[in-house]
């Protein structure tokens, strides 16, 4: 593995979990009090992005758009998964195309 793979690799790590990190924390904002309840400690919700990345968004969303207790509930929880699924695709892609501006910046050969 050459320096420049290591380098990129390095940076889309922290890309992509500072892309993730500011979407929980704005989502977080503008939770209504009773979503906010549901939601991980601070904690427990940093460790999940660095621990899973772009995959803790998913269950981010579903835990704060519903419960176990009532099937609108549980609808409220699947619809957050969706949710959840399509912000990590465009977080995904946000994240491809930062890292591709900034790999060509710094000016990292094209990895095949």
């Amino acid at each position: 593995m050459s320096g420049a793979q290591v380098i990129e690799i390095v940076v889309s790590w922290v890309v992509t979990n500072a892309l993730t990190f500011a979407v929980v924390i704005v989502d977080t904002r503008r939770l209504t009090e009773e979503r906010l309840e549901r939601a991980w400690p601070p904690a427990s919700r940093d460790a999940a992005i660095v621990a899973f990345g772009l995959l803790a968004l998913p269950f981010h969303f579903a835990k704060t758009r519903g419960s176990w207790t009532t099937l609108r509930g549980v609808g409220g929880r699947v619809l957050g998964f969706v949710v959840g699924v399509l912000v990590a695709a465009v977080v995904a892609v946000a994240s491809a195309f930062l890292i591709g501006v900034i790999a060509w910046a710094i000016g990292l050969p094209e990895i095949e």
